[in-house]
């Protein structure tokens, strides 16, 4: 392999040769390395590489906008660039050296690639550090600069879409699965509001460990664990006191306040109104 100039420092590449008949269905067409380590550093092609494209990530990071959709990939990141698609990319503002793989291929099956596998409109698969392997091993295959290596290389690029494919299917089977936790604790927090109920309590019911599942609570919907918690109490209270059959100190005690002095002060400071002011603006 030899540097290509112009091209990032430590960048080597290597064109295949591929046969007319093998360009008129799905053929690997070059490969290479890269490595950045300018920051100034920025890759623009408003209109589009010539051929499919995609990046492989061994270290660093970096920002970019594929077809019209803004990205940050890291270590173990696949980003896809489609022919004739716009697309640019540079170095994250707290990264200095950004190294990685990239494979051009073209044919008229890569449409029905994407199709197949359910990556038609994915321009990022995040930590799929199980393709780094094949990545390799398809480099190797067209190294060889034989047809045999470049069809071997042909069939990676089919495995390497299948490992993207299972990956995404597993960041959507967690994402199904932390929901899944996240509706369990919501129920958990409605069905016992007289009750305490802790950080520990929520996690346990979740599955997940307290500071995982604050990080993942807040994440999905907007409140620490003890906001929402706090902010169901107060949405109970003052349906309980529009309703009338309760005593503030009954309201109280019924989400989870034993105390009138507490839940008066907790109620003021999220609505602005003691219950007993709450209750007259209500019935006025």
């Amino acid at each position: 392999m030899k540097p290509l100039t112009g091209l990032p420092k430590g960048t080597y590449s290597k064109y295949a040769a591929p046969r007319p008949e093998d360009l008129a269905r799905l053929s690997i067409t070059s490969v290479g390395s890269y490595r950045v380590d300018r920051r100034a550093y920025k890759c623009s092609r408003l209109n589009g590489h010539p051929a499919q494209h995609m990046l492989y990530v061994l270290k660093g990071s970096a920002d970019g906008v594929i077809a019209g959709k803004p990205s940050h990939c890291e270590p173990g990141s696949l980003w896809f660039t489609r022919k004739d698609r716009p697309y640019e990319y540079w170095l994250a503002p707290d990264c200095d050296d950004w190294q990685g793989y990239w494979i051009e291929y073209d044919g008229p099956w890569a449409e029905h690639l994407w199709a197949m596998t359910g990556l038609s409109d994915v321009v990022h698969v995040p930590g799929c550090f199980e393709a780094r392997p094949v990545v390799e091993e398809l480099h190797r295959a067209v190294m060889t600069g034989s047809a045999a290596g470049t069809h071997e290389a042909t069939a990676l690029l089919w495995r390497l879409f299948s490992v993207a494919e299972a990956n995404l299917a597993g960041v959507r089977t967690r994402s199904d699965t932390v929901q899944a936790a996240i509706d369990r604790v919501q129920r958990f927090v409605r069905e016992r509001l007289e009750a305490p109920v802790g950080l520990p309590d929520m996690a346990k019911v979740a599955g997940l460990s307290a500071f995982h599942f604050a990080r993942v609570f807040r994440q999905r919907t907007g409140f620490s664990p003890a906001a929402y918690v706090r902010t169901v109490r107060m949405s109970k209270a003052q349906e309980l006191l529009r309703r009338g059959d309760l005593n503030v100190k009954q309201v109280g005690q019924a989400v989870g306040y034993p105390t009138v002095q507490h839940f008066s002060a907790v109620f003021k400071q999220t609505t602005g109104l003691s219950p007993r002011a709450f209750l007259r603006a209500h019935r006025a």
